[in-house]
């Protein structure tokens, strides 16, 4: 009997493959790095997502696949991307902060 609760409880910690399959693990990996970077980067650098040319500002999760990227083009101007989680390839980065406020790329559902 305390084989098979050791088992049970192993096994309710297991992630369901749908969780792989889906853009959650991608989303939760950006929000990760974005945290770990920003627990110990110096507090006068902004945190920044850079994905598809743009400098990220918001990244929102819609289930089950997609990822919404908001953010500045190399231009300035103010842009929106569209991806599935396959296609994504990003960068966390810190660097000087621009303006009076830190900012931090945040993260929505």
């Amino acid at each position: 009997m305390e084989y098979v609760n050791r088992i049970a409880s192993q096994l309710s910690s297991i992630k369901p493959i749908s969780h792989w399959l889906s853009g959650e693990a991608a989303f939760s990996a950006l929000k990760e790095a974005v945290d770990e970077l920003a627990s110990c980067a110096p507090e006068d650098h902004d945190i920044i997502v850079e994905a598809f040319d743009l400098s990220v500002r918001e990244i929102r999760y819609i289930e089950p696949h997609t990822l919404l990227f908001r953010g500045i083009d190399h231009q300035g101007n103010d842009s929106f991307v569209i991806c599935h989680y396959s296609q994504l390839l990003a960068c966390v980065v810190y660097m000087p902060k621009k303006g009076r406020e830190r900012i931090i790329t945040g993260f929505s559902r």
